[in-house]
């Protein structure tokens, strides 16, 4: 499997993983449709990707719809720009339009370690504490990209899953107050990695903890076994990540009904 398909199906991966982070979900996971079907009625909790063509593309988009349609209207796709072109079409006519163009960005070794700014530690959670803590920034955060805060924050507030040995969190405190954070899920038997929901509170901005967290996190992760990382960048943090060193191989159009 090559780079390119391993980076798709970490997002494949990831979609599986959310379905553990909501006991309300479903989750679909049969003939190239993965689909996960969240209690909330709001698009990123019903959320899907074309793990293989299996499915012609209207059988594919007839299945999905026959699974989340009685969930409500919302939902969202994520489909590989050039790959998944061949989905646009069809989607359309069941009601999807584009919203935004994401980069899939993708780090293949351990970052060079640098020094958080003065008054900043680093350090992985180990407690529910550390995950509430996690939750609440990044619910806050995530309301810039227009997801409601409770939304981002139930859904990371499960310290049973985010404690457990496939998921790292590390948390930025300033002086002594965590302020911002970052998500890796390793997956596989040579593990791939999942960077998700990087996060930092407006007091902290401009020090720099998008990067703080998520090099700590990505060097974790390679300190684990990782063999590869992926992400999907925001406009937010697309320009941090390739500083670091992440880089863009393709691109995702997120397609949703609301």
């Amino acid at each position: 499997m090559d780079v390119v398909e391993r980076a798709h199906q970490s997002l494949c991966a990831f979609t599986r993983f959310q379905a553990r982070l909501d006991p309300g979900a479903e989750l679909l996971d049969d003939h190239g449709v993965v689909a996960l079907a969240g209690a909330v009625n709001f698009p990123t909790a019903r959320t899907a990707v074309r793990s293989d063509s299996s499915l012609d593309v209207a059988a594919w988009v007839d299945a999905l719809t026959a699974f989340l349609d009685p969930y409500g209207k919302p939902a969202c796709v994520m489909a590989r720009v050039g790959a998944d072109d061949d989905l646009n079409a069809v989607l359309t006519t069941r009601g999807f339009q584009e919203w935004a163009l994401t980069p899939e960005m993708i780090c293949e070794q351990p970052l060079e370690p640098r020094e958080p700014p003065d008054g900043v530690s680093v350090r992985l959670a180990g407690s529910a504490e550390d995950v509430a803590a996690y939750a609440t920034i990044a619910g806050k955060a995530f309301t810039h990209l227009s997801v409601p805060e409770a939304i981002t924050h139930d859904a990371i507030d499960h310290p049973d899953v985010m404690l457990g040995s496939d998921c790292i969190i590390a948390l930025a405190d300033l002086h002594g107050e965590p302020v911002a954070g970052a998500l890796v899920v390793l997956n596989g038997p040579e593990p791939v990695g999942y960077v998700s929901w990087v996060a930092c509170l407006d007091s902290a901005r401009g020090l720099g903890l998008g990067d703080v967290v998520t090099r700590a996190v990505t060097n974790e992760a390679f300190a684990r076994g990782a063999s590869l990382l992926t992400l999907e960048a925001s406009s937010f943090g697309e320009s941090t990540y390739a500083r670091m060193g992440y880089r863009e191989i393709y691109r995702y159009r997120i397609l949703i009904r609301i």
